[in-house]
């Protein structure tokens, strides 16, 4: 029962030395495709370098919205699409509340910094007809709004690591985009009917690691070896034979991504 992990981080196992004993239990775990997502110039240029070593390992680029204030590096976005080891999507972009800055005077400026930095990234995810993963935290309405504004169609749209409800998962139903969910379904209960609200055929499973480390593994920093614990939980979840959910998501994120 092969699983992909749509969305880690890698470069902190990469810099703290632990990359290879990282790897080497996801292989054990039959993890056995990674998409390794950005945030950042600094992490992009680290990803381009490290899937060109790793044939299972995918990138993507995309400025993160609590990094708006670093928006000239959106400017570096079109070079990765010159490189040989080109990124297989545009993310992770979008909108974060959940951070912003508690003075009034401080947090419209935050919030307009992230509007213009994800309206930047969808008009060259467009323009680039690559798929966009999208980071949307406790500001489903405005990144709703603007993706609809962009004209990406829903198919090449990824809500990852979701957390909103079953009335927003309606919406992005009906929008036709994906949904990836993450080691949280193993410890808030409250996420089980929207799981059970999504569209089966656009379902991926993610670890987000090193973050949200699913139970029974907490609490040690999250790695995709521990996507077979959000696996075995969803499949649960869904009333699922194990390799029949294995099976599902891995074919959605092939689709998703491109990497079949």
């Amino acid at each position: 029962m092969k699983i992909i992990d749509s969305h880690c981080h890698l470069d902190d196992f990469f810099y703290d030395g632990t990359i290879d004993e990282i790897l080497s239990n996801a292989a054990v775990a039959s993890v056995d495709k990674m998409v390794a997502v950005g945030t950042h110039l600094r992490d992009w240029q680290f990803y381009c370098k490290f899937v060109g070593k790793h044939q299972n390992i995918f990138y993507t680029v995309g400025l993160h919205p609590t990094n708006s204030e670093m928006a000239e590096e959106i400017d570096a976005l079109p070079g990765f699409l010159e490189m040989e080891n080109k990124p297989i999507a545009i993310g992770e972009i979008g909108l974060d509340y959940h951070r912003l800055p508690k003075e009034p005077e401080a947090k419209a400026p935050a919030i307009e910094r992230q509007k213009n930095a994800f309206a930047a990234q969808l008009k060259f995810a467009k323009a680039s007809n690559l798929p966009v993963v999208i980071h949307s935290r406790q500001a489903f309405d405005d990144t709703f709004e603007m993706l609809t504004q962009s004209a990406i169609p829903g198919e090449n749209v990824l809500f990852h690591c979701y957390g909103y409800g079953v009335c927003e998962m309606g919406k992005i139903k009906e929008f036709g985009a994906f949904t990836s969910f993450s080691g949280t379904i193993t410890y808030k209960p409250d996420m089980a009917e929207p799981l059970k609200a999504a569209n089966l055929n656009r379902l991926l499973i993610e670890t987000d690691c090193p973050y949200l480390t699913p139970n029974p593994h907490k609490p040690k920093r999250n790695e995709p070896a521990f996507l077979r614990a959000t696996a075995e939980c969803a499949a649960k979840i869904l009333n699922m034979r194990d390799g029949d959910f294995c099976d599902l998501v891995r074919k959605n994120t092939e689709k998703f991504f491109g990497i079949g």
